[in-house]
């Protein structure tokens, strides 16, 4: 009797290891600032249907706005598991100068509150889109990453002028079964079936990934693709690691060829 409660305790412990572990796996809430924003960036704040208040930004060239009548476009931008959305602005200004940028951290990303969830992150992220239409008019989306599930739900909710996908998935079910060799998608704690998500997506889809992308395998990517609804660019690059993927110069360029 001893041993049969022992086992039972033991097993109930295992598995809030394991339900805790994947929050871990899939989430990384992170802080970082680098050096302070100038003129162009302005600081935003919104509040979700359930009170929780979330920490963006806007990224407007106004040196730009001195030569041009507008800016070439508007880009809303997801991030990866561990990236401070707000501290990367300064970046990701340096890599599309000519568009607008707004992002907005997740919760308890940054300065973000609330705990982030599957649900909620696909649920903010439709909010956002649709206060940046309200306020910033047509835009593009693009999702690095798990912020790939994110705008490829956006995607499918709202109206986008193009979408494009960094260092995506298929789903968590796959990348764990090729990861960790889980075979039981039912005892997973998240899904992030972007198969479900793109196969009904109207707008262009594109598509950049690695052969040597440590974190979403290529293989994952490639089961992706034969989902996408509307793949107009589809790119497997060699040499980059995962995160290198969000900043290849030929990534850039290409994302910028497209928006102008």
């Amino acid at each position: 009797m001893i041993y049969f409660i022992f086992m039972i305790v033991t097993l109930v412990v295992l598995a809030i290891a394991f339900h805790q572990w994947q929050h871990f796996m899939i989430f990384s809430p992170t802080y970082f600032r680098g050096e302070a924003l100038d003129e162009n960036f302005e600081i935003l704040s919104i509040k979700t249907d359930d009170g929780v208040e979330l920490e963006g930004v806007v990224y407007e060239p106004h040196a730009l706005y001195r030569k041009l009548a507008s800016v070439d476009s508007t880009l809303l931008f997801f991030a990866g598991r561990s990236h401070d959305s707000v501290g990367l602005i300064r970046k990701l200004s340096q890599s599309f100068p000519h568009a607008r940028i707004i992002t907005f951290n997740y919760r308890s990303y940054g300065k973000s509150g609330g705990v982030v969830s599957e649900k909620n992150i696909l649920k903010d992220g439709v909010k956002i889109a649709q206060l940046v239409q309200k306020h910033y008019g047509d835009f593009y989306v693009l999702g690095f990453s798990i912020g790939s599930s994110v705008a490829s739900y956006v995607a499918m909710k709202e109206r986008v002028l193009g979408l494009f996908l960094i260092g995506s998935f298929d789903s968590i079910a796959s990348l764990a079964k090729e990861k960790y060799a889980i075979k039981y998608a039912w005892i997973l704690r998240y899904k992030f079936d972007n198969t479900k998500l793109v196969s009904q997506i109207e707008a262009n889809t594109y598509m950049f990934v690695s052969k040597d992308d440590e974190t979403t395998y290529i293989q994952n990517a490639r089961k992706l693709k034969h989902h996408v609804k509307n793949l107009t660019f589809y790119k497997e690059y060699e040499g980059l690691s995962h995160k290198e993927l969000l900043w290849s110069d030929e990534v850039i360029h290409k994302i910028n060829e497209v928006m102008s």
